[in-house]
């Protein structure tokens, strides 16, 4: 009996020591793992996200638009051949269109000299309101080169159409008048007008001035 007890602790002792052995070396593996991860240089990051970069063909919408502008004179795009940030607002607007106009104007100051030749599109939505002085004074309130377009409602319509856009009129709840529920992208048409580009209103100022500069290389 004594002589199994011998061996049955010889035993444990021994696999004592083989455990002991094995978590010795567990412990000098993830040494080694943690200094080979800290060694490893970093992979660099991709250097163009794929959401931030100009359509190489235009998009199948958008396209030409003639209105009239916020100093009561006829606008055609087509005429202009200069590159334009286009969206669609309301004067009334409470909240999208100054922040939209807010964020356009970071983006020219980020571009500083890139945004020289770089206009602004504001398409009212509203044209029962938004007569051109009324749309000439509200833009007047941001640092941003914009040119308000309105006009009559089919014409307004149209343009809605073509760019793939829309807008709703919501019912008179306030003595504010009524609100409108409308698209919230802002598109970029290159130099022959056509749409290259369009923004979410989750693209910050900074993204825009990137998209932006791709159309001069």
């Amino acid at each position: 009996m004594n002589t199994i007890r011998r061996w049955a602790q010889m035993g444990a002792d021994k696999w004592r020591g083989i455990r002991g052995s094995w978590r010795g070396l567990h412990f000098v593996l993830c040494i080694l793992l943690l200094l080979f991860m800290a060694c490893k240089p970093l992979e660099r990051a991709p250097q163009s996200d794929p959401d931030l970069t100009l359509s190489a063909d235009p998009y199948p919408f958008g396209g030409d638009l003639t209105l009239v502008d916020h100093d009561g004179n006829s606008f055609h795009l087509a005429d202009q051949q200069r590159p334009f940030l286009l969206f669609f607002g309301y004067a009334s607007c409470p909240d999208a269109c100054p922040q939209t106009m807010a964020r356009l104007a970071s983006a020219y100051t980020i571009l500083g000299e890139d945004a020289r030749d770089l206009g602004t599109l504001f398409v009212s939505v509203d044209p029962g309101r938004d007569s051109p002085q009324m749309l000439k004074t509200y833009l007047s309130h941001f640092d941003v080169p914009a040119i308000g377009l309105t006009g009559v409602q089919d014409s307004i319509d149209a343009v809605v159409k073509r760019y793939a856009a829309h807008y709703e009129i919501g019912e008179q709840g306030s003595a504010a008048g009524y609100l409108i529920d409308h698209s919230l992208y802002t598109y970029l048409i290159d130099q022959n007008g056509d749409l290259r580009f369009f923004f979410r209103p989750s693209h910050t100022a900074e993204e825009i001035a990137t998209v932006v500069r791709q159309l001069s290389r």
